[in-house]
């Protein structure tokens, strides 16, 4: 049979077939090879990335190619996401649930390009532009990263964008500032000032932030501190105004709390550095603060991120807003310009591939302390984790001893050992030794059942079975880890980090004891039954008065015949934990009972405890170290006191006892010399608002004394203080709110809060 068509049929059905093509190889296989594209992205395949590049440099569908730009390159901020963020402070997972392929510099670069000149005007192109400005900086183009900011912000031509708009024109200004072309500054402060409206509050913050700390690039503090001030003053105002304004148009607006406005936080949190900097007679200069992250074997870390966090933030998850961030180029080097002076710490951003098998532990008081006088250097240096031998891969232990061995650490002057165990959603973990001073030791299981365990203050904190039986349970997992310390007590590494490929894992650190059974009140407690368990535990003592187990248990769970208070639960404990000081060979249980007679100021008792806590070799940590200084100036024993209070704070690094000693040499020696040395070489470095700045309390009780004769000052100075070290309390109450030596109150009720 045969088939007869016209021609224009065959034209129609060609043209047909001819669109299908075009549709297909211009939108539909694009389209779909750009999903699974996406796909592999996500999928952390790193072999397919070149082909992701090339499919987003051909593809003719532009939304999609801007999505894929959006998420995998612009989303994550200005220095990108990082898996792991790692502080002196705290540790900090990523929001990304799984591993993906992380783009360079040089593969980011060209779709940044492509993406200012061509993708929609929103808050992704905002970030974009400031990306790519910074990628030009640290390539030395400063005109060229001042440019792309400037360009992109034209592209803002809507007034509904005029934000976004001001938002990268501020960028530039501080761009241009950081590099010191002061007289290009003022040029631009004054053409965006020209479109600022009253309310445009942020923008109005931020300009008089670069405003301030031009004045410190000039050694002008004064003028600065007036410059913030004022701002504070306009913000606060333009606040309630724009509330008010608001609220006009709709009742159920809602707005952000004032003090959780970022740029007036950051105007508060500034004021605060400059008067603080004022206080201690600071030059004020902005400075230059920089390093290298490199591995111990010398291998830089290149794309680190790298924030420099003042000690308002240093508790505050990282966000995109943060004033100080760069990543670390080729030779792992960093670099901040501007620094205002304040003391801050460093938070690092880690991908997993640049932490896996290594790990940074600073201590939570390493601080880097800008006075404005001179550049700072601070360099970071990552540590291969400690490899641990034994006990490993989920030994059971039978015997009487735990045998711990590890990977001795070059350098190490001694190690501290600490045991976790788990509970519901998570474990505890305890140190069980320090100052070890071989990779290896053997512990009595004894000794580890002695250690941890919950503590019941109340018949409602009884608590769950497992967390108080802790290492004394046959049946809970327990983990074990290790940290190596230098000659000055700082961590040099440890064997808990991160362990994300095989190569790194290594022995897994988990063991049972099994050198005991559940008895039957240890079943009790396990059943919540925990007032049986206690009574069972109480008649088992009564028994056998040395049965360890018992003691110990009574000891945890004793409180729960309480009323809730530490102070009860403590009288009714201190019996059984003087009972198991004595039967423990680990001086920690001495000196809890130390602690308990310090705390109730009865010396004749304490004293005893401390001599049974250094006849158990104990060695004490700078902060029970300040304790036992503390209780000899209680005690009048100031000159003893003094040498102990130096002591504990070499040893450690954050200097919370530091008023004690102050009272006490101030006792001693009065408003000395070495009064203020202690004063400006030891400061407190809590991160809490709070904190006092001994250095500028002393300076203000030397000026206040100079309206007096001094021999009196000082008389009196010193009858107060012994109202405090002898706990005359009402007395001192009295003389607090009589007294007209201002700046003599402030310093004594700074010292009241000491610890």
């Amino acid at each position: 049979m045969k088939i007869k068509m016209k021609v224009k049929h065959l034209v129609y059905i060609g043209t047909f077939l001819i669109a299908i093509f075009v549709l297909l190889s211009k939108f539909i296989f694009p389209n779909a090879e750009l999903y699974f594209a996406e796909k592999k992205i996500a999928a952390g395949k790193i072999e397919d990335k070149q082909e992701i590049l090339e499919l987003l440099k051909e593809t003719p569908i532009e939304s999609k190619k801007w999505d894929i730009i959006q998420d995998y390159m612009i989303d994550e901020g200005v220095l990108g996401g990082f898996d792991i963020y790692i502080s002196p402070t705290m540790q900090e997972w990523g929001e990304t649930e799984q591993t993906t392929i992380h783009f360079t510099k040089d593969e980011k670069i060209p779709f940044l390009i492509d993406y200012v000149k061509h993708a929609p005007a929103n808050g992704y192109l905002v970030t974009a532009a400031k990306v790519l400005s910074l990628f030009y900086e640290k390539e030395g183009d400063i005109e060229k990263a001042k440019k792309v900011l400037y360009d992109t912000s034209k592209r803002f031509v809507s007034e509904n964008y005029r934000y976004d708009r001001n938002e990268l024109l501020i960028q530039r200004i501080r761009l241009t500032m950081n590099h010191g072309q002061f007289d290009e500054v003022n040029h631009y402060i004054v053409e965006i000032m020209e479109s600022l409206d009253r309310l445009d509050l942020d923008m109005h913050a931020q300009i008089a932030q670069i405003r301030a700390e031009m004045l410190l690039q000039e050694g002008e503090l004064d003028q600065a501190i007036e410059v913030v001030e004022q701002a504070i003053k306009d913000f606060e105002e333009g606040y309630e105004e724009e509330q008010e304004q608001w609220g006009e148009v709709d009742d159920q607006a809602t707005f952000s709390e004032l003090e959780n406005r970022v740029y007036y936080d950051q105007l508060k949190s500034l004021k605060r550095t400059l008067i603080n900097a004022h206080e201690n007679n600071s030059e004020g200069k902005v400075v230059t603060v920089s390093g290298k992250v490199l591995r111990s074997d010398g291998t830089p870390v290149e794309g680190v991120g790298v924030y420099l966090r003042d000690k308002i933030n240093v508790n505050r998850s990282v966000s995109p807003d943060e004033i100080y961030q760069v990543v670390t180029d080729r030779e792992g080097r960093y670099e901040f310009h501007g620094v205002i002076p304040n003391n801050y710490q460093i938070t690092l951003g880690f991908h997993y591939e640049q932490i896996t098998g290594w790990t940074w532990s600073p201590d939570m008081y390493d601080w880097i302390d800008v006075d404005g006088s001179k550049d700072v250097t601070y360099d970071v240096t990552l540590q291969k984790l400690i490899a641990q031998k034994s006990p490993v891969n989920q030994e059971e232990i039978t015997g009487d001893v735990v045998h711990f061995e590890w990977e001795e650490v070059e350098g190490a002057a001694y190690y501290g050992l600490f045991l976790a165990y788990e509970i519901d959603g998570g474990s505890i973990s305890m140190e069980l030794g320090t100052h070890i001073k071989d990779s290896t030791i053997d512990v009595k299981v004894e000794e580890i059942y002695n250690t941890g365990g919950g503590t019941a203050f109340g018949p409602e904190d009884a608590g769950d079975g497992k967390s108080m039986l802790a290492f004394t349970n046959p049946e809970n997992r327990l983990s074990w880890s290790v940290t190596a310390y230098d000659k000055n007590n700082r961590v040099i590494t440890e064997s808990i980090g991160y362990r994300l490929n095989e190569d790194a894992i290594g022995n897994l650190p988990l063991f049972y004891l099994k050198q005991r059974e559940l008895t039957k009140a240890d079943k009790l407690l396990m059943d919540n039954k925990a007032e049986k368990a206690l009574e069972q535990y109480l008649s088992n003592y009564d028994a056998n008065p040395n049965d360890s187990h018992s003691i110990r248990m009574i000891i945890r769970l004793i409180g729960i015949k309480g009323d809730s208070t530490v102070e009860t639960r403590d009288i009714l404990a201190i019996p059984y934990m003087e009972k198991l000081a004595l039967q423990s060979t680990n001086p920690k249980h001495a000196f809890d009972v130390v602690r308990y007679y310090y705390d109730n100021q009865k010396w004749e008792t304490f004293n005893h405890w401390m001599d049974t806590f250094f006849s158990k070799e104990g060695q004490l940590t700078d902060y029970e170290h300040s304790i036992y200084a503390s209780a000899l100036m209680k005690q009048g024993k100031h000159d003893e006191a003094s040498m102990e209070f130096e002591k504990a704070l070499k040893k450690g690094l954050g200097n919370q006892f530091v008023g004690y000693w102050l009272a006490n040499d101030i006792y001693r020696t009065g408003l000395s010399k070495e009064v203020v040395a202690i004063a400006k070489n030891y400061p407190e470095k809590f991160d809490y608002e709070e904190t006092p700045n001994w250095s500028y309390r002393v300076n203000q009780l030397i000026e206040e004394s100079k309206n007096y004769k001094i021999v009196q000052y000082e008389q009196e100075l010193r009858r107060v203080l012994d109202m405090y070290f002898t706990g005359k309390e009402q007395e001192l109450k009295e003389w607090i709110n009589t007294t007209n030596k201002t700046e003599m109150k402030m310093f004594i009720m700074a010292v009241r809060n000491v610890s």
